[in-house]
């Protein structure tokens, strides 16, 4: 039993560890370019970066199923808390989303309500928070479909729906003038396919299964170590077709499916010998991916203002050591205060900096 526990401690340790390089590669990803070679910054951006959120995905729907193995009401419980989150960073962004609006669209105020509805639930009312809906979508349509159907039938249909979106990435290759208009009307009416139905489903299903059927998944486990590099070869490949034909978007990508679910499970049975306070990693992780847009803007604001910040990688530095600094802060400040007052005041000091680096 004692050998059991300390096995899945060290299981979550190379998750975790994951998870939070995975947080970093995000930062990395919405930050200008950063090297100054086209292919490599591609490379960079659009075949490694790009792993973070299919892992994110599978990982928390992987744990999501395990608590619901252990509660009939775990889902519905983490749903809960995962929307009241969801919905205090829609307020946080919400001023630095519309001036976004403003900027990029020709919107009449008064359809700014529907453009409110249309962001919190589908785009996010910034860039990052999309994520979150997918991912509720996600989880509530797997659950759901799996009192329905079995799991066969489950990844055909959702390796159907992310080929669909995946036109998206390679929409320079289709040549088929029906399909290509069909795709066009749908995206001049949703505006992307980086949604739950279309990007989200495929993960979560991996991960449901991949605590479902963990035992027998367990006797491949010397292979994935080869069959991540090997996925891994296969995913660069990719990248460099889709770099070769540029599409609307670079979200999906084919190999992601594959390599992510085989790194997953390598990194389940990842070996720790250092002490790691998993925990702060974790919070560290989850306050990097809400807080970083506005260490961007706050770096972008010193370029403008001093040419020395011109530099992509010293931008980047800034920006990472500032995400780090007020995740922490907020870290803090959450064990210290209480949490309505905490959650209060921190939206409006955040909002408040928000509008002094958009005015």
């Amino acid at each position: 039993m004692d050998r059991s526990v300390n096995v899945q401690r060290v299981s979550n340790y190379g998750i975790d560890i994951i998870k939070y390089a995975a947080a970093i590669l995000v930062i990395c990803f919405h930050c200008e370019s950063v090297f100054q070679n086209p292919e490599i910054n591609h490379l960079f951006k659009n075949v490694l970066c790009r792993v973070a959120v299919p892992f994110f995905l599978i990982s928390s729907s992987y744990f999501v199923r395990k608590g619901q193995k252990h509660s009939s009401d775990y889902i519905k419980r983490y749903l809960q808390s995962l929307t009241k989150s969801y919905l205090f960073w829609s307020l946080v962004y919400l001023p630095v989303g519309f001036m976004w609006i403003q900027q990029n669209y020709s919107l009449s105020p008064t359809l700014y309500p529907i453009a409110l509805v249309v962001g919190l639930f589908y785009t996010g009312t910034y860039y990052h928070l999309w994520y979150i809906p997918a991912t509720i979508f996600g989880i509530f349509c797997v659950h759901w479909l799996l009192k329905k159907i079995s799991y066969v039938v489950l990844f055909g249909v959702a390796t159907a729906m992310y080929l669909f979106g995946s036109l998206e990435t390679y929409y320079g290759y289709i040549e088929n003038e029906g399909l290509k208009l069909f795709f066009d009307q749908y995206m001049n009416m949703f505006i992307t396919t980086r949604n739950g139905l279309f990007f989200a489903v495929i993960f979560v299903a991996i991960g449901f299964f991949l605590w479902d059927y963990r035992e027998k998944i367990l006797g491949y486990q010397k292979y994935f170590g080869l069959l991540v590099i090997l996925t891994g070869i296969v995913l660069v490949g990719e990248g460099i077709a889709v770099y070769s034909n540029v599409g609307i978007d670079k979200n999906f990508m084919v190999m992601l499916i594959p390599f992510t679910a085989c790194l997953f499970c390598w990194s389940l049975h990842i070996k720790m010998n250092v002490k790691i306070n998993i925990k702060h990693l974790r919070d560290l992780g989850k306050y990097y991916f809400f807080i970083h847009p506005l260490c961007i803007l706050w770096a972008a604001n010193l370029v403008n203002s001093y040419d020395f910040f011109a530099n992509a990688w010293l931008q980047l530095i800034v920006t990472l050591i500032a995400t780090h600094l007020l995740s922490t802060l907020v870290i803090t400040l959450s064990k210290q205060l209480p949490y309505y007052y905490f959650d209060l005041g921190l939206m409006l000091r955040i909002n408040g900096l928000y509008m002094q680096q958009l005015i």
